[in-house]
C-alpha cells in the first residue's frame, strides 16, 4: 500500500432511526430513479476498454449498494432517491478527473461484480473490501480506507460473548455476500448463520432477538452503536486473517490505464483532506437526514 489508509471516522451520528438505512436500502433493488437506474449498460460491449469508453459516451457508469451511510445513502432532505456520501464524492472527482459526468446504478451488493464483469457498469463504490476471491475476477483501486471487522450484540448479551468460542452455539446475522459473510462461515462457524441481502435487515433482526450476534466492519457500526437500541461492541477478536478490511474501487480486468486515473485521485484526496472533510461533512448529512427521516 503506497500511504497509510485513513481511519477517522467522526462520531457524530446520533442515529435514533433505523428506518432511515431502511429507507436507504430499501429501493436497493429498484433503481427507478434516473441518477440510480439497475444495471443500465454504458457501452455496446467489452471489446474496447472501460477508460475508451468512458470517455466516448461522457459518463461515468457507478455500480452501488446504498445504506451504508456515511459511504454511500439516501438523503432524505433532498429527496427521496439522492444516494450520496463519501464513495459518491470520491466518483465525482474521477468523474471530473476524466472529464465526464457521473452516474449512479443503484443494486444489491451481490449484483455488483457481475455487472462489472458484463461492463454494465465501470466501477463499484459501495465500500467493497479487497480479497484474493475477488482478484480473482476483478481488479481494484489502491485502497483508500482500513477499517476493522468485530462482533456487535445487544447490551444484556454482553458479557456472554467475549470470544470467538462464545460464538459457536449463537446464531450470527451477517449481510449476503460481503467478506463479513466469509468470516462467520470460516473462522467463527456459529451453530447458525443467517445472511440477509441488506444490512439494515439484519440489525433489525439482532434488535428482535432472531440473531444473537452481527458481524460488522467497525466504521459502520458506529451509526447502530448510537442508535438508541442498546447495540454494543464485544470484546471478541476476530483472527488476524480476517480482522481488517481494505476497502477500494472496483473495476473490471485489463482495465489498468482506468485504475492508473482512479489511483492518481485517491492520492489526491489522500494529500489534499478530501478524505477527511468527506466524512465529516457526510456523517453530519447522514445525521440531519436520519432526523427528517423520524
Amino acid at each position: 500500500m503506497k500511504k497509510k489508509v485513513i481511519k477517522k471516522f467522526v462520531m457524530v451520528l446520533g442515529f435514533a432511526l433505523l428506518g432511515l438505512l431502511i429507507v436507504g436500502c430499501g429501493s436497493r433493488d429498484s433503481g427507478t430513479d434516473s441518477s440510480s437506474q439497475k444495471n443500465e449498460t454504458s457501452s455496446s460491449g467489452s471489446s474496447d476498454g472501460a477508460l475508451e469508453r468512458i470517455k466516448s459516451s461522457g459518463v461515468l457508469n457507478v455500480a452501488t449498494s446504498p445504506g451504508y451511510a456515511p459511504y454511500e445513502f439516501i438523503d432524505l432532505n433532498y429527496s427521496s432517491t439522492e444516494i450520496v456520501g463519501v464513495d459518491m464524492a470520491l466518483g465525482k472527482r474521477i468523474a471530473k478527473e476524466l472529464g465526464v459526468k457521473m452516474k449512479i446504478n443503484e443494486m444489491t451488493f451481490g449484483s455488483i461484480i457481475g455487472s462489472l464483469t458484463q461492463d454494465s457498469v465501470d466501477v463499484a463504490l459501495a465500500g467493497m473490501s479487497v480479497t484474493d476471491e475477488r482478484k480473482k475476477t476483478i481488479s481494484f483501486s489502491e485502497p483508500y480506507l482500513k477499517s476493522e471487522n468485530r462482533v456487535i450484540t445487544l447490551e444484556k448479551n454482553a458479557d456472554k460473548y467475549k470470544s470467538i468460542e462464545d460464538l459457536k452455539e449463537a446464531k450470527i446475522g451477517v449481510q449476503k455476500s460481503t467478506t463479513q459473510e466469509t468470516i462467520v462461515n470460516e473462522a467463527i462457524k456459529p451453530a447458525q448463520v443467517v445472511s440477509l441481502e441488506k444490512l439494515p435487515d439484519v440489525i433489525l433482526n439482532l434488535i428482535s432477538g432472531q440473531v444473537d450476534a452481527v458481524v460488522i466492519e467497525d466504521t459502520v457500526a458506529q451509526q447502530y452503536l448510537l442508535s438508541g437500541n442498546n447495540i454494543v461492541l464485544t470484546d471478541v477478536k476476530i483472527p488476524k486473517k480476517y480482522r481488517y478490511k481494505y476497502t477500494a474501487i472496483g473495476v473490471n480486468k485489463g482495465n489498468d490505464d482506468l485504475i492508473e486515473v482512479i489511483n492518481k485521485v485517491i492520492k489526491e484526496s489522500e494529500d489534499d483532506g478530501s478524505f477527511d472533510k468527506w466524512i465529516a461533512e457526510y456523517s453530519k448529512r447522514a445525521m440531519e437526514s436520519a432526523k427528517s427521516g423520524n
